[in-house]
């Protein structure tokens, strides 16, 4: 290795510990060095980059730290290089210092790319995802501590995202770690992971929009809430999924995003499971960036329509139909995961016709025998385990000792009536006063999620996107 390559990081060392943070050389020499870095590295040379992260003063330059870890996280091609690069990884997540990361975003950029790099290249991405979730919560806890607030809203408001102040950088920010935690949790799959991000990433309150994304902001902002929405999924929480991709059409932009067109997908193929019909863009949204995202999802849209047949044969031929067109834009497993959502909503409409009907009415009416979960050799108990499976007190099977299955009866009873109470485990709805203090928490619900959408409105008037009609937000790619 070149004395000369190696005195490249040594000057880079020497340039921080001579311009410490907060002062005028750190901007005007250590900022413009670190903006347009270049390693001077052509492969992963062990010696240079651990002399130069052990020269660092991680707490006194962690921009410098930072860097050198990108390099080093980029350069690796072995699993031993890998290792080596994470012991600096582990000592970022541990004892950064945020006051020192917003002189120059683009270093979180880079480790945040370096470490997507890693994690596809090595399938390693529960190892970078703990890391990352480990990074983005103390960075977290150091930015809540200026607004002097808890980081995490309460109850049932976590689930919500609160108002952005414009153009500040007090409070929880966005950075480019942040979307790549999230990034790699859904990559990963594993359960105890997404539960562990939700808490300490998702349902943290975002405070502002700040300059940490070292981008577009607005990409920022829909490529984070793309994939916290997947992650919310991955938790089976399908209402937070839906409310987090409604939020990627919440800025304005004189174009149509592909991640809105992705996250639009995935939206419509979560309502249709949930819901049991085509889910709805923003009022707010812009009716000619509407038409083109419906232009580029032709295929959704019409497996969106097929809800409206009583039967969900038509729905389950189109789902097989665009098998391809799912698998190409990485949808399919999460069709498959919705899967065994579709039959209640076909079931609960045949009450507005029937007040009873037998299983084997039933099964022709909705077309179950078309579902996967329909067992070729019990069809018709298929059917019946289905409806106890659904626990709708509004939908019952009655079947006496000794009758087929095929002959069982299902009632279907005023919903009204038979309310289930919220999902917390109360008791079911058996009076007028209940029914009304439910009405009354859902009508209190309403307001606060109106005001919550109304400060957002507020705030988004004020951010210079608005102002400039978008001027400075590119079309994502």
């Amino acid at each position: 290795m070149s004395t000369e390559r190696a005195l490249t990081y040594e000057n880079l060392v020497s340039t921080a510990q001579a311009a410490p943070a907060g002062t005028q050389a750190f901007q005007s020499t250590l900022v413009p060095l670190l903006k347009n870095w270049r390693t001077p590295l052509g492969a992963f040379h062990a010696q240079v980059l651990g002399n130069a992260l052990d020269a660092v003063d991680l707490q006194a330059a962690a921009l410098v730290f930072m860097q050198i870890t990108a390099d080093a996280l980029n350069l690796a091609t072995t699993a031993e290089h890998v290792d080596m690069a994470f012991i600096a990884v582990t000592r970022i997540s541990r004892e950064v210092d945020l006051a020192q990361l917003a002189g120059c975003p683009e270093v979180m950029l880079r480790l945040a790319q370096a470490l997507e790099r890693v994690g596809r290249e090595t399938q390693g991405h529960v190892r970078v995802c703990e890391a990352l979730v480990e990074m983005v919560g103390r960075i977290n806890t150091q930015m809540a501590a200026t607004r002097g607030q808890p980081t995490k809203a309460k109850g049932k408001s976590a689930s919500r995202v609160e108002s952005l102040a414009a153009n500040s950088n007090q409070g929880v920010r966005l950075t480019p770690l942040h979307t790549e935690c999230l990034k790699q949790c859904v990559l990963a799959r594993r359960r105890e992971l997404h539960q562990r991000v939700m808490r300490d990433v998702v349902q943290v309150r975002l405070d502002a929009f700040g300059d940490l994304t070292a981008q577009s902001r607005a990409r920022a902002f829909m490529e984070y809430h793309l994939y916290a929405g997947m992650v919310c999924v991955g938790l089976d929480d399908l209402e937070l999924a839906q409310q987090m991709w409604h939020l990627v059409f919440a800025l304005p932009a004189r174009h149509a995003s592909m991640i809105q067109v992705i996250a639009y997908k995935r939206l419509l193929i979560v309502g249709l499971a949930a819901n049991g019909q085509k889910a709805r863009l923003p009022s707010f949204f812009a009716g000619s960036h509407a038409r083109v995202l419906d232009s580029n999802m032709m295929g959704y849209i019409a497996l969106a329509d097929t809800f409206a047949n009583k039967s969900m044969a038509a729905a389950v031929a189109k789902i097989q139909d665009l098998q391809a067109v799912l698998e190409k834009d990485e949808n399919w497993g999460l069709v498959g995961r919705t899967m065994h959502l579709l039959p209640r909503h076909f079931i609960r409409r045949v009450g507005s016709t029937y007040s009873s009907v037998r299983i084997a009415q039933l099964m022709a009416i909705t077309g179950f025998s078309a579902h996967p979960l329909a067992r070729r050799d019990d069809p018709y108990g298929a059917l019946v385990q289905y409806i106890q499976d659904m626990r709708d007190p509004s939908v019952t099977v009655e079947q006496e000792a000794g009758v087929a299955a095929k002959d069982a009866v299902v009632r279907f009873l005023d919903a009204q009536a038979t309310m289930a109470a919220p999902a917390e485990g109360a008791a079911q709805i058996q009076n007028e006063q209940q029914w009304a203090a439910l009405l009354e928490r859902k009508v209190k619900q309403v307001d606060e999620l109106h005001e919550h959408l109304s400060k957002l409105d507020r705030h988004l008037a004020l951010t210079k996107e608005y102002v400039s009609n978008s001027r400075d937000q590119t079309e994502a790619a």
